[in-house]
């Protein structure tokens, strides 16, 4: 009869932390601004984001907002687009 060797192994792994980053500094006031309005298309998302725009256009006279679509996790090539034609957004999702 031959030896058996078990090996135990940990069923947990390792998993690496992901790198944490502070949040972005707000803006002082949004006034004259453009808001990008982020949607990830579900469904009503366009109703609250079209009331959304008209309440920061009644409160901010010269403040633009833009559309902006793509899926729920916005990749960072996205994110750099994004940035380059807005001064500050919302990220809302409707379920």
């Amino acid at each position: 009869m031959s030896d058996i060797t078990l090996h135990v192994m940990n069923p947990r792994g390792e998993i690496e932390p992901l790198p944490v980053y502070a949040p972005s500094s707000r803006l002082a006031s949004i006034a004259g601004t453009t808001i990008g309005l982020y949607s990830n298309s579900k469904h009503g998302m366009d109703n609250f984001y079209e009331a959304l725009a008209d309440l920061i256009k009644a409160r901010y006279p010269g403040t633009e907002t833009r559309y902006l679509a793509g899926p729920y996790e916005i990749t960072d090539k996205d994110l750099d687009d994004f940035a380059s034609e807005i001064d500050g957004f919302v990220y809302a999702v409707g379920d």
